[in-house]
This record gives C-alpha cells, structure tokens and sequence, in this order.
C-alpha cells in the first residue's frame, strides 16, 4: 500500500475526518488546511517529518515501520513520553532532533555532514503579505552553513526588512509559539504571513518607509517561528 493510501488508511480506522485532522496540526502549531490532508491522502503532496510523526501520533501508530511496510521495527529504547500530551510529545521529538545536531550531545560530528531542509515554495513577504503553507515546500541539501536548530527556511520577497534582510533572501526559522519584543520573525495575521519584528502590539518594519501593522485583539494572530540566520543561494 502506497503511503497516501496508508495514511488515508489509517485514518478512517482512527474514526477521524480531514478537519478533526487539520484542527489537531493546528494546535501544535503547524498551519494546515482540509485541502493539505486531502493532497497527503491523494498523493498529490507528502507530508513533512514533523507532520508525519504529528499523524502518527494522532492515529496511533505504535511501529511505524509495521504500519507503512508490513515489516515489524526492532524496538529501540525512545524517549520516555508517558504523561504527555500530543503537543509535548511533538514538542519533545524535536528538542532531540535539534540536540543530533549539536556536536556537544552527539556521538558523531554531524556539522560536517548535509542536511535537507524545508524551502518553503510560497514566500514569506517582506511587503504584503502570502500564506505559509504547510505542504508547499521543496527540499535542499545544504552543507553546515544551517543553524542547529533550524525548523525549515523560507524566501523573503520584497523590501520592507531592508536593509537587514532583502528580496531572494533565505531566512532560517526556529519554530517557537511565542516570541520577545524586539526579536524578528515569522507571523500569521488574519490569513497573511510576515517577516517582522515583534513590537508591542504590531508588526514593525526595518524599512521606514513601510508603516507598522497593528496587531488587534480581534485579529487571528500566531507565531511561526524566530529567524536565527540566513543565506543568499
């Protein structure tokens, strides 16, 4: 059985529909939508590690290996996750996903070795203003210019961030829920996605030629994640 096929699968036998699916990704802070789990169940679209852990979770997978192959995994001692919730599980893979990449808690030196990482297709603005997509990404093999912690990447587009950040930029993203005043990153605001720096009560320009976007308590606000470097390919 195809992956798409498994994970359509796997859901229906969860008794689960597509937007319970979207709502669950959703509160652990991915951004997703029926069409996106429609696309991984189709084959249109693969879904991304995290999000696949995320659905495995969800669906109940104990073997991964078992569940996608047919072939049983050989058990290996994991984290201990009991007692937490879906969301600290999630959030608990990753912090060891980002300790394999610092040498200090690795038994090999990996900040030599590629890494793939997420680019995403559908940019963050640096003006107006486009919706990050979950699954709209390509992968690239980059050598150890990547920060340890880095979640994925996106493109800037426009000016608005100069002159520290520029058009065709490539920006590194920590994923995080919340963010310092003062510290620049990733934000979805009534449908909009922005690199900005996080003021008190607005999104701030590097620009000054661009004004503030005023963040209101009426507004669907959410943080994506902390910029922790760049790269110009």
């Amino acid at each position: 059985m195809k992956l798409h096929e498994r994970l359509r699968t796997l859901r229906n036998e969860a008794k689960l529909t597509q937007p319970e699916v979207v709502s669950y990704l959703n509160s652990l802070g991915f951004v997703a939508y029926q069409y996106t789990v429609s696309h991984w169940e189709t084959g249109r679209r693969k879904p991304g590690v995290d999000e696949f852990f995320a659905l495995c979770d969800l669906y109940g997978v104990g073997d991964i290996r078992l569940a996608f192959t047919g072939i049983a995994g050989i058990p290996t001692p994991g984290i201990p996750l009991d007692g937490l919730n879906a969301d600290g599980k999630a959030h608990a893979k990753r912090l060891v996903e980002m300790l394999k990449g610092e040498p200090l808690f690795t038994t090999k030196n990996l900040s030599s070795e590629p890494r793939i990482f997420r680019l995403y297709d559908i940019p963050v603005s640096a003006g107006a203003g486009m919706y990050l997509l979950s699954s709209d990404y390509e992968e690239i093999t980059a050598e150890d210019i990547i920060p340890s912690e880095t979640s994925y990447a996106v493109r800037v587009r426009g000016d608005s961030m100069e002159p520290k950040y520029y058009d065709e930029q490539i920006v590194f993203i920590r994923e995080q829920p919340t963010l310092e005043h003062g510290e620049i990153g990733v934000f979805a605001l009534n449908g909009e996605s922005y690199i900005k720096e996080l003021g008190r009560g607005e999104l701030i320009s590097l620009n000054k030629k661009y004004a503030s976007i005023e963040i209101k308590e009426t507004d669907d606000f959410r943080v994506f994640g902390k910029v922790i470097g760049t790269y110009r390919m």
